[in-house]
């Protein structure tokens, strides 16, 4: 037997997760070799990371139990390099949840071990367990109080989670540290967050004093003065802040003169970087800037502005009592009310979802990718719901099923924001309708209501990921469309026409939910959404590629390189896309609009792709089409980053990179000129996304 064969093959399968066939080839290894222990360290590796604490720890024991002193002290130091060095390459490739395995076991065995707490954070904070994982680097910070990346990892979590003076802190603790220009300017927009501007300034200019060439700390510190007063200081270090940045102001200008969607909010920040970078007299850069933030603090541009907190009223509905109750679960209404047999049908039962970290070269992925390994995805049903109620609110961002005892349906009533399954602030006590003064007048309707209409109906990601699936449901339940009187649902958009006649729905059914919708029928049939709302399971994924997808172009081998251009949407465009263009271009890739082509065109488009790059957008739903395999870069503003094309790679399994667009002018100026993060068009740097490519191995340079 060729023992160093057997061994290499046992570690490719231990590196693909394959742990029973990695396991007996270990055990092949020590019938042959008995006395080699490196053999019982990776069998014993391979039990750890199926769960087996106690069997992994009996393997190891049996090779030290007759061991000298020394003897076990040589082998126990080889076993913690051996499960170090995993641990860390685990953590390198993103296998998170076998890395923090592993750091745990570690840590069982000795707990003194400050690399082990430091990683086992980095583990853990990945997987979106914040709390936890700021406890590992205190822990860590406890056996080596001088650990300034410790604190800094703190300074971050605590930052994204907005307990600024926590985070203040520890990035205090880590600049006296280690002077680094990253750490003072976070620390100077933390105490921006807290309206302490005069101290802002002095870790802006720090920062400056560590890196003099800055901008972003230069268009922060021209905000912090401007909230004392000094506007003369303010554009000062505003035109310091443009003069960095040469490239972003000419793209932004001549895309803004070229723009296909022409806005007011286009024009004043082009006019506004064109009199910085020109340098203008005074008082029209005072113009241009006040014209600037007005519009920018406008009700219409304030949402999500964290400019201003005023609260954003919505019309004021007629006097109908709104629901003071909730059920948890549909299923709990059926149960509560003994109607499980005859009007709450299940479809498919409740599973999980295993996901894969997008890839980076960054050391840590983006917070908006922090989930656990798996997430579980409750089961979809369609009920039965007599003298049922449907209500929408104005901007289709909250709705609600309620019974006739007037209790909403917790897990069939979402509502923005869009959380993952299981998070806390989705339980439907939560529920804005509860707290709600009135609701609209009820438009009664007599027969049976098919509802399908859900949230943001118009946009094409909802509309196949969200609402398509709940067709599926309803025709896998049994009941006939000649039962139902009316399907409520949106059919005014060219995919919403095409995808329902695919589906068989009749034109003549179809009842269109408008803003502030509240009816009652007589009977309300309510397929369940596929699993949560923005997260689907994997039968929804196979259900739109069984009808949209034509055989051909499934079968076919994927061989184009596309980039999607969203030149014609009204936001997230990529503001120097004729630069990305032209790099793309030097590597084949053609370039593609998908807003005139129909549903079918885009799954077969998408179904030959190799590789496709796209700003965060509705269009990049058709990966769902792709073989498993294609690569993917998804291309976002740094300020808004959102997993559900993550999630869809998942599902049909490919591989998913992503790239954060530059902010180069600073977080506050910036944040006049946009200020909805999620409407933000997009810098790219060149530079980055060959990087990113290479990274992908879609270029070699």
């Amino acid at each position: 037997m060729d023992i160093i064969k057997v061994q290499k093959q046992a570690f490719k399968h231990l590196a693909e997760g394959e742990y029973s066939q990695a396991g007996e080839l270990w055990q092949t290894c020590i019938d042959a070799e008995p006395t080699e222990r490196l053999n019982y360290w990776y069998l014993g590796l391979v039990w750890l990371l199926q769960g087996e604490n106690a069997d992994a720890e009996a393997i190891w024991l049996s090779a030290l139990a007759e061991g000298t002193t020394a003897e076990i002290d040589a082998g126990m130091a080889e076993l913690w390099e051996i499960l170090i060095s995993t641990g860390n390459k685990f953590l390198r490739d993103r296998h998170l949840h076998l890395a923090e395995k592993i750091y745990w076991q570690i840590l069982e065995l000795d707990e003194s071990l400050v690399e082990v707490h430091y990683n086992l954070g980095q583990a853990i904070a990945q997987q979106g367990d914040l709390e936890r994982a700021v406890n590992c680097w205190q822990r860590a910070i406890d056996l080596q109080p001088d650990l300034m990346a410790a604190y800094q990892n703190q300074g971050e979590i605590y930052q994204k989670l907005g307990q600024f003076a926590e985070a203040i802190a520890c990035y205090l603790k880590a600049l006296a540290l280690h002077p680094d220009y990253h750490i003072a300017y976070h620390l100077g927009c933390c105490l921006c967050q807290q309206g302490k501007w005069q101290e802002a300034t002095i870790y802006f200019k720090r920062a400056i004093e560590l890196k003099a060439d800055y901008p972003a700390a230069y268009g922060d510190l021209g905000w912090a003065e401007l909230q004392q007063g000094k506007w003369q200081e303010a554009i000062t270090y505003f035109q310091q802040a443009i003069k960095m940045i040469p490239d972003f102001i000419s793209a932004y200008s001549i895309w803004a003169a070229n723009s296909v969607q022409q806005g007011k909010a286009i024009h004043v920040n082009a006019a506004l970087l064109k009199a910085l970078a020109t340098e203008e007299q005074i008082g029209l850069i005072v113009e241009r800037l006040r014209e600037a933030i007005e519009l920018a603090l406008s009700p219409s541009s304030a949402k999500n502005n964290t400019l201003s907190n005023q609260p954003i009223n919505s019309p004021v509905a007629l006097a109908v009592n709104p629901p003071t109750d909730f059920y948890e679960s549909t299923q709990q209404w059926a149960i509560n009310n003994n109607l499980t047999s005859s009007h709450y049908i299940n479809i498919y039962p409740q599973n999980t979802l295993v996901l894969t970290p997008p890839k980076t070269p960054e050391t840590t992925i983006n917070f908006s990718f922090r989930f656990s390994h798996q997430i579980d995805l409750r089961s979809s049903f369609v009920a039965i719901v007599p003298q049922g109620r449907y209500w929408l609110n104005a901007d289709e961002s909250a709705s609600a099923i309620i019974t006739a005892d007037n209790r909403i349906l917790g897990d069939i009533s979402p509502e923005f924001p869009i959380l993952s399954p299981g998070h806390p602030d989705n339980h439907p006590s939560k529920h804005s309708i509860l707290s709600a003064k009135n609701l609209p007048a009820i438009q009664k309707i007599a027969g049976t209501v098919a509802v399908l209409s859900g949230l943001q109906n118009q946009v094409y990601f909802h509309w196949m990921c969200d609402i398509l699936p709940r067709i599926e449901l309803w025709q896998r339940s049994g009941i006939a469309q000649s039962e139902i009187d009316y399907f409520l649902i949106n059919a005014k958009l060219p995919f919403q026409k095409e995808t329902l006649n695919i589906l068989g729905i009749d034109d003549t059914q179809i009842l269109a939910p408008e803003p502030n919708c509240h009816i009652e029928a007589t009977k309300l049939i309510v397929p369940s959404f596929p699993g949560t709302i923005a997260w689907m399971p994997k039968w929804a994924a196979e259900f739109l590629r069984h009808r949209f997808l034509n055989t051909t172009a499934a079968t076919s081998p994927p061989a184009n390189l596309l980039y999607i251009t969203r030149h014609q949407a009204a936001n997230r465009r990529i503001i120097n896309e004729e630069q990305v263009i032209d790099l793309l271009a030097n590597f084949g890739f053609q370039v593609v609009t998908l807003e005139s082509t129909s549903v079918v065109e885009q799954a077969a488009l998408l179904a030959s792709a190799k590789v496709v790059i796209s700003a965060h957008g509705s269009g990049l739903t058709n990966l769902v089409f792709c073989h498993p395999g294609t690569k993917v870069i998804e291309i976002f503003s740094p300020n808004f980053v959102y997993h559900c094309y993550w999630l869809i790679s998942n599902l049909v399994h490919l591989e998913y990179y992503y790239l954060l667009g530059e902010v180069p002018e600073g977080f506050y100026l910036h944040q006049i000129l946009y200020p909805n993060p999620r409407l933000e068009d997009i810098f790219v740097d060149l530079d980055k996304l060959q990087k990113i490519m290479k990274f992908a191995e879609i270029i070699k340079l």
